[in-house]
């Protein structure tokens, strides 16, 4: 038995030895073969598949056709956008705005985006409403709330002081939140421009008295969402795992299938909508302010032009579903002004203010830059002018029909 062990010995050994010689070089070539391999799946995607940006923040840095003229455009510049923001939330009161933080082209103070050019004055305008108020594709120096401070300045008269209230993803429930816990009163304005927030929230995720953040946390524990800074790093450098990002984001709410339910959302958010924002015009004048409403334009108020296509293909920048969801509200919120004029609410539509601009200054769904801004801001000028606010003309194509209700 020993002997026997002993002279199988030296040939185990043997083999071993082999084996280990050996070994290196299957390795190489399994690791050849994979990389081959992986080359030629990187090679075929490349061919088949078109590069999409994985993230907003990409496709900006790209400067895309919205930011072709804007003369702030750098990368420093988009990195500081989408570094500086620091959402504080509070989520017993559902609410959400933006914390203090001061750079180059940001600056937020006590819960407010610095608006450029104020004078000194006792009178404020609260401009409140979501991320497009906000203005994060912008400086402080093109945001609406400053584009309007300027309006109002160069028109001369009583000095007003705007103030810049934008949160990212509220609606007009969250708005009214808020509200109730800033300071404003006598000979002050306030004006809600919203519309495509509570169109999301109540229509695109299908709960209106829901909160956009609430749904965002939903997907925490999705593997995408807990490794995202990884994919998209991958995205970015790999086209096969490019493609493979871009399906994950092809994700359709189940409700968003069935054009009844749709429709049936849309109605009830408007409705909502509607009697939230009288609560909003009984408080403001329980302080002794006044009421302004506003309904704001996105990229489904008029028709798409031809370089717009690539913001609704790209499901990193427009959801899938986002169209139909703001197509259907649009038509739906379409009687929302007349309804509110017709309760005394002073109440103007914006949405058709972008219908004969062919320039590109959509960056998403709903987010302009610089060009769109100053339009925006020169409707609400003009919605200041009619309601007696500040001296001046109104445009011609400003609506008047709210100027013309009864006071």
């Amino acid at each position: 038995m020993g002997s026997g062990l002993t002279r199988w010995l030296p040939v185990e050994k043997d083999v071993l030895s082999r084996f280990m010689r050996a070994a290196p070089k299957l390795i190489a070539v399994w690791l050849t073969v994979f990389a081959l391999m992986a080359l030629c799946i990187e090679g075929v995607s490349r061919w088949i598949f078109p590069y999409v940006p994985p993230s907003g923040r990409d496709y900006r840095s790209a400067r895309p056709p919205a930011y072709r003229d804007s003369p702030f455009f750098s990368q420093a510049f988009i990195d500081e956008a989408f570094s500086h923001q620091r959402w504080v939330v509070l989520p017993e009161r559902r609410l959400v705005y933006p914390g203090d933080y001061h750079g180059r082209w940001y600056n937020v103070e006590n819960g407010m985006r610095r608006t450029a050019d104020v004078p000194a004055s006792d009178r404020h305008i609260l401009l409140v409403g979501s991320s497009t108020v906000y203005g994060a594709e912008v400086p402080d120096e093109y945001t609406i709330a400053s584009y309007l401070q300027r309006r109002i300045n160069a028109q001369g008269g009583e000095k007003f002081a705007v103030q810049n209230f934008g949160a990212d993803g509220v609606n007009v429930t969250q708005q009214l939140e808020r509200l109730k816990g800033l300071k404003f009163g006598d000979g002050d304005i306030v004006v809600f421009y919203d519309g495509t927030s509570d169109a999301m929230q109540g229509v695109f995720y299908g709960i209106f008295d829901g909160w956009i953040v609430e749904e965002n946390r939903k997907h925490l524990n999705n593997f995408i969402v807990k490794h995202h800074a990884l994919i998209e790093r991958l995205a970015r450098y790999s086209r096969f795992f490019n493609w493979l990002f871009v399906q994950s984001a092809d994700y359709l709410p189940e409700h968003m299938k069935d054009p009844a339910k749709i429709k049936a959302l849309a109605v009830e958010s408007r409705d909502k909508m509607f009697n939230r924002l009288l609560q909003t015009d009984d408080y403001v004048s329980s302080r002794g302010a006044r009421f302004i409403h506003v309904v704001q334009p996105d990229l489904f108020t008029r028709p798409l032009r031809d370089f717009e296509g690539p913001l609704v293909e790209n499901h990193f920048l427009t959801m899938k579903g986002v169209d139909a969801a703001l197509l259907e509200a649009h038509r739906e919120f379409a009687p929302l002004t007349q309804m509110l004029i017709d309760r005394k609410v002073a109440a103007y539509d914006a949405s058709g203010i972008f219908d004969r601009i062919d320039d590109p200054i959509f960056l998403d769904f709903a987010h302009t830059t610089d060009r769109g801004n100053r339009i925006i801001a020169d409707f609400l000028f003009d919605t200041l002018v009619r309601e007696g606010i500040v001296p001046g003309r109104a445009a011609a194509n400003t609506p008047a029909v709210a100027a013309d209700r009864e006071r």
